[in-house]
Formats: structure tokens, sequence, C-alpha cells
């Protein structure tokens, strides 16, 4: 989807059209999951902050600067609304650790199996797992959401230099284990 098409979409939202946020879901509906899955490694909760960012695009279409670059202005939302529920599950965490009683254990943590990742590649998603977290956030930037390297270092507040070379080093890595895996 262009700009062009996005600011006509955003149009119709703040029209109160809703029509205009459907096209918005269908166009990128899976690239903010990607972009939030991959923060939150959980499928459950990816689900969750994805509907809230489309609920959240309702209410804040008006605040949408025309004119401006829209994967760069969605994914910097749904990164920022992942981080969000990050810091949000830490404090109730951390909450629900202070409450619990001494030398009981705490419940596990929901996992996640490779297989439930969104690119169903096994091979892939294990190389990805392998990846630092900046790297594999960097390459589902660049490969996924099609961000630039410099829409990915504004984003990420980071130069564009280690954006680039970061990507570079993960793309090795991501060769060479899906090459180890495919020879086994």
């Amino acid at each position: 989807m262009t700009d062009r098409q996005f600011e006509r979409r955003i149009t119709l939202i703040q029209q109160g059209d809703k029509q205009g946020l459907k096209e918005i879901y269908e166009e990128y509906g899976k690239t903010i999951y990607q972009c939030v899955y991959q923060i939150l490694r959980s499928s459950h909760d990816a689900e969750d902050v994805t509907s809230e960012f489309f609920l959240k695009l309702w209410r804040i279409a008006d605040t949408y600067c025309f004119g401006g670059k829209h994967k760069r202005w969605l994914v910097t939302i749904a990164r920022n609304m992942a981080l969000d529920y990050l810091k949000k599950q830490s404090r109730e965490q951390l909450s629900l650790n202070a409450d619990t009683e001494e030398g009981a254990p705490a419940e596990p943590a929901d996992s996640i199996s490779t297989e439930e990742t969104v690119t169903g590649n096994m091979a892939v998603a294990e190389a990805l797992e392998k990846l630092e977290e900046s790297e594999r956030e960097i390459v589902n930037m660049h490969i996924l959401a099609e961000l630039t390297f410099r829409e990915i270092a504004a984003i990420l507040g980071k130069p564009l230099g280690t954006v680039t070379w970061k990507y570079r080093n993960a793309v090795s890595k991501l060769q060479k284990f899906v090459g180890e895996a495919q020879s086994v």
C-alpha cells in the first residue's frame, strides 16, 4: 500500500468509515502481528496486542501526519504497544511474586514452541531464535515490515551504521544456521 493509498484509508477512518480500517487491517494485520510477536514471543499475547493496535488506530487516526511514512508510523506504534505490554506484564509478575507465599512455586510462564512461529519454516525459525534479540528485531523490521534501514534506525534510536552492521551479521548467522540445519 502506498502512502497515498494509506492516507485515503486514514481519511475514511477519520470520517468514521470502518472500511478504511478494514483495508488497513487486511494489508498490515500480519505485519503488525509479526512485529509484536517478535517482542512478546507469545502468540496469544501478540494476538491481543495486535487487536488492541487496530482499536487504537481507530481512535488515533486523526493524529497521523499526512505526507509521512505510514509503515514507520504503524510499526512504531505497534512496537511501543508491545514494549508497554511487556512492562505491564513485568510489573504484574513482580506483584504476583511478592504475593506468592514463601517457598511456593510460581506458575510456569507460557512456553512457545518454534513450530508456532509465523514463518512456519523450522530451520529458519530455529535460526532466528539463535539471533540476539536486537538482530532478530532488525531482520524482522527489514524483511517482514519492509522498512528501510534508515527507518529502522529512527524507530530504534540507533545509528544507521549500527543497524546495517547488525543486519548483515544477522543474515550471515542465519545463512550459517540454516545451512547447518539442512545438512543434518
